[in-house]
């Protein structure tokens, strides 16, 4: 047990804070409205990049493949230098982590599985949604600011807060390559290397 705590706190990872980007609040116009249509309707997707978080003083990164299917999804976060691949699956009723040194634990709570045995938390319900640059539909938001072109900047949702630093082209649709996510002290900053959204 001790030795996946080690392993997995390989995960953590030093994050800069980002620059600061104009913002303009979220109009009530087609560009915003059309955009998170289209990329909301995304439900199917596989992201592949890196994670870095910073905690208080403890820190590192790892490397990041996100398999989503509707409510059902596979999170792998593979640490650097062999030290072993911790898997998150399941849904909206249950989730199962398998740790790096082939330890199995099961919970209805992702937070508090990850919070237990990985020692930093992530509601993946709502980041389905995050990572699309779009908020999750069951929660109310706060300080929504657009681009110009309608794409999400920010917002803070469900106690988070979350910036899209960058966007990307994939099946002609606009979809975030960097996001920065803070709640407290927690911040996470996740760069996608690759996009694989499947449409409807």
């Amino acid at each position: 047990m001790r030795r996946a705590a080690l392993v997995l706190c390989a995960v953590l990872a030093a994050c800069a804070t980002p620059g600061t980007i104009p913002n303009r609040p979220a109009p009530g116009t087609d560009a915003w409205t059309l955009h998170r249509t289209a990329v909301a309707a995304v439900e199917r997707f596989d992201v592949e990049g890196r994670i870095a978080i910073q905690r208080g003083g403890e820190g590192g990164s790892a490397q990041v493949r996100w398999h989503q299917d509707g409510p059902r999804f596979e999170l792998r976060i593979i640490a650097p230098l062999g030290r072993g691949t911790a898997v998150l699956a399941g849904d909206a009723d249950q989730v199962s982590l398998l740790t790096p040194d082939g330890a199995r634990y099961v919970s209805r709570d992702v937070e508090t599985l990850m919070a237990e045995h990985l020692r930093w938390a992530l509601p993946v319900a709502g980041a389905r949604y995050w990572v699309r640059g779009v908020p999750a539909p069951d929660a109310p938001v706060q300080g929504l600011h657009t681009d110009a072109t309608g794409r999400l900047r920010d917002m803070e949702q469900s106690g988070w807060r979350v910036s899209v630093l960058d966007y990307t082209r994939a099946a002609d649709l606009d979809l975030p390559a960097k996001l920065y996510l803070t709640r407290g002290e927690l911040q996470l900053r996740m760069v996608i290397a690759q996009w694989t959204p499947v449409k409807p």
